[in-house]
């Protein structure tokens, strides 16, 4: 079974992941040996237009994906974005400077910390309007959603995708994140499970495999499958 992983801040020094381009081979080459055929590269968004550029991680995607492919790892690099929702989201997609999903017509998307302190029922009806699917990235972990379950059902409801996050499903992030992301699984929320890799090894390692066999126990082989495989190979646009 080939899976795929549409959350992943792997790109050296972008902003907080690996800090050299050494510890991002070693991310491609464990997800390599856990029979991943793609990462997302999603570097925050707002660490891109103030520190870096569009072409710059374009290029680093370049890169790292020539020296995989050196090495004989199977995983190839996509670019992609986590967009943190605000009111300059908008024009930033118009501009280029805010990146869908390979390309494609689903984008990405992460919820303010701090709840309702700008206009996101706004923003995301203007990112819609623009032919895009938003995917909210670890909901689970998220204020608004914690204190307010049926806004995510809502979101839901109106088109939106959820993306959980494989470490939450095991406990790493914590007993409430676990507790939520079950509650979210078990429901029909969720429609990905990404890794949300930081680094090579520790808190934020690529754990993808583990969240799946994780999500295995909890709804079944098929119903988790189609979170890592079916759905997200959906998501790459791919030719």
């Amino acid at each position: 079974m080939k899976i795929y992983d549409l959350h992943n801040h792997l790109l050296p020094s972008v902003d907080d992941g690996p800090d050299d381009i050494n510890e991002s081979l070693e991310i491609v080459r464990i997800s390599s040996d856990q029979n991943i055929e793609f990462v997302l590269a999603t570097p925050h968004r707002k660490d891109v237009t103030e520190f870096h550029s569009v072409a710059h991680i374009r290029k680093l995607v370049t890169q790292i994906n020539d020296i995989s492919v050196e090495r004989g790892y199977l995983t190839e690099i996509k670019l992609g974005m986590e967009n943190h929702i605000d009111i300059t989201l908008p024009e930033d997609i118009r501009t280029g400077y805010a990146l869908s999903m390979n390309g494609g017509p689903h984008i990405l998307l992460e919820m303010p910390w701090e709840g309702k302190d700008v206009p996101i029922d706004d923003v995301l009806e203007e990112v819609k309007e623009m032919g895009l699917i938003p995917v909210i990235a670890h909901p689970e972990r998220m204020e608004i959603f914690k204190n307010d379950y049926n806004y995510l059902k809502e979101l839901v409801g109106r088109g939106m995708l959820m993306q959980l996050t494989s470490s939450s499903l095991y406990g790493k992030f914590g007993k409430e994140a676990r507790t939520f992301s079950h509650e979210i699984l078990k429901d029909g929320f969720c429609h990905i499970i990404a890794s949300d890799t930081h680094m090579a090894f520790g808190q934020r390692e690529q754990d993808l495999i583990k969240g799946f066999e994780t999500a295995k126990k909890l709804i079944g082989h098929e119903s988790a499958r189609k979170l890592v495989s079916d759905n997200p190979w959906m998501l790459l646009n791919i030719d």
